[in-house]
């Protein structure tokens, strides 16, 4: 197999890969977050269900140069974006 060939399928299959995989710490759901959103996860909170089921995260995204900012869950077990809100968009993280 050609290294273009490899490649090609590795950037096609990388996201259903990452979608398998659970989001087990607050830095992998900041790094999802980031991912579906290109702003900066400014914190990350692990969310209980009402009902029987996985526990999920809350993340809040800066989104830079915009009035809105996002909050994600995103569901531990498999890093799915579950649901997906405009807020006021949150402070950034002073580095």
């Amino acid at each position: 197999m050609s290294f273009l060939r490899s490649v090609l399928l590795v950037t096609i299959c990388l996201p259903a890969l990452a979608a398998a995989t659970p989001c087990l710490t607050a830095e992998a759901a900041k790094a999802v977050a980031e991912a579906r959103t290109l702003g900066e996860a400014v914190t990350a909170r692990q969310v209980r269900p009402q009902r029987a089921g996985f526990p999920s995260w809350e993340v809040l995204v800066h989104r830079p140069g915009k009035k809105k900012g996002v909050r994600l869950i995103i569901d531990q077990a498999t890093s799915e974006v579950l649901r997906k809100e405009s807020i006021p968009n949150p402070p950034s993280k002073v580095r």
